[in-house]
């Protein structure tokens, strides 16, 4: 075979073999282009649409005999017709350039409000001398509404973070390191936001027990909760507190954290206890006269053939002694319980204050026989609306606790003075006095000097505050003029004419 035949066929050969190989590398980039799932478009020289893939078409609910061939922002209406778009793919041709990450806003009236970042590339095409420019274009509309969600909910979470009133600590799970603490917990225990962070909660001040820290650490991680009704903690002043302390472990962007809430309840369990106190106070102060009432008619029912009728006058008397004992320790509770319940209702009429007194006095002498209690009111105080038997309760507590902190045979009186629209009733004894820093104290619930001169009081510690509410239903105030071994006397006022609430 002649040399130069050779030399055409085997070029013929290649040349054939290379257009082979175009061809095939032109419909292998087309089925790349065609199974990805973002849209792309690629636009002439001019500007106009060269081709696009599927994946636009379906998003844009276009054809492409409706798409080919016509301006980029004269699609579908004028839908591309972005003026930043125009104004960056007018840049592209003349200056070889691309951009990325362009991002818009844009209502396409097919599909509605829409976020789209768009890409752009030169493309050269060195055989044919032709330029073009290919748009990747992604649909964030969902990331970025995710984005947003997200974003609020750190904001929303921050603020409940920064103004929750339970102390909060975040730690690494692995490390046990605070990573973060509330203002609660800071004001709460008086450490800096700089003595917690990068600490483990065994190495700050208000966690004493450092090995039953540890230990609670490890068992967290393992059960990822763990809860403490009464954890003791230390203030940065010493002081000795009560919290609740529960922690959980949860995910985070892919790791592990602890949050611990941490809520003070001294004042809560100091209340708990006082209420078993009361209750325990109460159960005592209702069996003594019951007791006393059961024994004198069990001995008279079943002694009365060898009682004489003196004796069984006297058991009698005892009995109903203690059962007016018992009658006013149920009123108070009683009284006590509509006040908490908003129910404490009055009867008011014109009523005689000096009347209501000397009343108190009678009964209440029965009881305190070895006192000298007296009623000192002037003749020219006038009536004044109020509840008469309330009045009485009142004035019937205080007496009581007059003689309860007196010693034996000392004086207790009640007396009256008028002010110009109300008037002042005091009862003062010789007792043993109360300290300033207390006179707020013993009107709340509960509260009780402990002892006289005498040993141990009795009562149930809420006849004061039985008086303070009956005094301010009235519209009046009550108060005390107090000091250690000088006596006390308390005042309460009552409006001369009640108004309606």
């Amino acid at each position: 075979m002649p040399k130069d035949f050779a030399e055409d066929i085997h070029g013929f050969l290649n040349g054939e073999h290379r257009e082979q190989a175009l061809r095939e590398t032109v419909r292998y980039v087309q089925s790349i282009i065609e199974t990805i799932r973002d849209p792309l478009i690629v636009l002439d020289d001019k500007l106009r649409v060269i081709s696009a893939n599927q994946s636009f078409y379906d998003m844009f609910l276009l054809q492409p005999e409706e798409t080919e061939g016509n301006l980029i922002f004269e699609v579908n209406g004028g839908q591309w017709d972005i003026p930043r778009l125009r104004e960056l793919l007018e840049k592209i041709l003349p200056r070889n350039t691309s951009f990325n990450d362009f991002e818009i806003d844009h209502n396409f009236p097919c599909i509605g409000q829409r976020i789209m970042l768009l890409n752009a590339r030169r493309i050269y095409s060195e055989g044919n001398k032709t330029q073009s420019i290919l748009i990747g274009i992604e649909d964030i509309t969902e990331r970025k509404h995710m984005e947003q969600e997200v974003a609020a909910s750190e904001v929303r979470y921050r603020r409940l973070f920064e103004t929750a009133q339970d102390g909060i600590l975040i730690l690494d799970a692995n490390s046990g390191q605070i990573e973060d603490v509330n203002p609660f917990l800071i004001a709460m225990l008086g450490y800096s936001q700089e003595e917690f962070l990068g600490k483990k909660l065994w190495e700050i001040g208000p966690v004493k027990d450092i090995q039953a820290s540890q230990e609670a650490f490890k068992e967290l991680q393992d059960s990822e909760y763990i809860r403490y009704e009464d954890l003791p903690l230390e203030t940065s002043g010493g002081k000795q507190i009560q919290v609740e302390f529960v922690s959980n472990v949860y995910p985070v962007n892919g790791r592990k954290v602890i949050q611990c809430n941490v809520r003070d309840v001294t004042e809560r369990k100091k209340i708990e206890k006082l209420k078993d106190d009361f209750i325990g106070m109460v159960s005592h102060e209702l069996g003594n006269p019951l007791t006393v009432i059961t024994g004198c008619l069990n001995t008279v029912l079943d002694e009365e053939a060898n009682l004489t009728e003196q004796e069984k006058t006297h058991l009698l008397r005892n009995a109903a002694l203690e059962t007016d004992v018992l009658s006013h320790i149920l009123g108070n509770l009683l009284e006590l319980a509509r006040a908490r319940a908003e129910r404490l209702f009055l009867h008011v009429e014109p009523i005689d204050t000096y009347i209501v007194a000397r009343n108190v006095v009678e009964r209440i002498m029965q009881q305190y026989s070895s006192y000298k209690i007296m009623a000192d009111f002037p003749e020219d105080i006038p009536l004044v609306d109020a509840d008469p038997l309330r009045v009485e309760r009142i004035l019937y507590n205080l007496v009581d606790n007059a003689c309860k902190y007196s010693p034996k045979g000392s004086e207790v009186r009640i007396f009256a003075k008028l002010n110009a629209n109300d008037i002042i009733i005091g009862v003062r004894d010789q007792g043993v006095g109360i300290p300033i820093s207390e006179h707020k104290m013993i009107f709340s619930a509960f509260e009780r000097l402990e002892t006289n001169a005498s040993g141990r009081v009795k009562g149930t510690g809420i006849g004061l505050m039985v008086c303070q509410r009956l005094v301010e239903v009235h519209g009046g105030q009550i108060w005390l003029e107090s000091a250690p071994g000088k006596g006390s006397t308390f005042y309460f006022s009552l409006p001369l004419k009640h108004s309606a609430h």
